[in-house]
């Protein structure tokens, strides 16, 4: 009976405290506004109330092992246990997202997708070096860098070239040509006007060389297509291998731990 008692007003005394810290966050919230203290107290209420939902679950899991004072002495460990672990995770959080806005920050926006992909494979060696994944020298530090660094820019390069590419030579591209043949038949043949100038001239500002620059645009893209589709897999199965290639190569620098 005892232990039911203390376990209930341990739990007791935790929700107090916790709507005691919400009720002070709302009544002084100006106050800690333009003291910049909003922000952190309020990661602070939420550390405190997951805190406090965990308890009951954590002492309940070792109820019959404890007396009513260890079951005082446990909630005092294990809390503090949770709100530490919490506070670290919120605060390596906290972290990751000032480091990605870092760029930002400086008045560089620009710059946060280069960022990136340099904190990325920096963050990556230095999981590898911790857990022992390599032998913790220099040497695996540049080179399990470079790894990352070429995984991540060789992958998006591949990417950023043939996605886009593919995207612009078949779907928009045919597109473009269903629909600029449907206004030129439209306008020659039907006398309907969609615009003054056929709609390829005026989305691509051809204003002096319309109906050359018109030619261009239909014979060019449907030659580039062709070559597309007739070495595009090639030439992208080499680059893929290419990719493959140098990983393994870079992978050959790292020394095992």
């Amino acid at each position: 009976m005892a232990k039911r008692i203390t376990f209930a007003t341990l739990i007791l005394l935790s929700l107090l405290g916790m709507w005691g810290g919400i009720q002070y966050y709302r009544h002084n919230l100006e106050a800690l506004q333009s003291g910049g203290l909003d922000g952190p107290l309020f990661i602070g209420l939420i550390i405190l109330g997951i805190s406090v939902l965990l308890m009951p679950i954590q002492l309940r899991t070792t109820w019959e092992k404890w007396s009513a004072w260890g079951l005082v002495r446990q909630y005092a460990i294990r809390f503090g246990l949770i709100i530490g672990t919490l506070l670290a995770i919120f605060l390596g959080f906290g972290l990751i997202v000032l480091l990605i806005s870092l760029p930002e920050r400086l008045g560089h926006g620009y710059l946060i997708l280069p960022w990136l992909t340099v904190l990325v494979p920096l963050g990556l060696v230095i999981i590898d070096l911790a857990k022992q994944n390599i032998k913790r020298t220099v040497k695996n530090f540049f080179a399990g860098f470079s790894l990352y660094l070429f995984r991540i820019y060789g992958l998006l390069l591949i990417q950023f070239v043939t996605i886009p590419i593919a995207f612009v030579l078949f779907p928009a591209g045919f597109f473009l040509q269903l629909l600029s043949l449907g206004d030129l038949i439209g306008r020659w043949g039907f006398k309907v006007y969609i615009s003054e100038r056929p709609l390829l001239c005026e989305w691509f500002n051809l204003l002096d060389s319309c109906t050359p620059g018109l030619i261009s645009l239909h014979i060019g893209h449907l030659i580039l297509a062709v070559l597309a589709a007739k070495f595009g897999s090639a030439l992208f199965d080499r680059a893929s291998n290419w990719y493959k290639n140098g990983l393994e190569k870079m992978a050959g620098w790292l020394e095992p731990a």
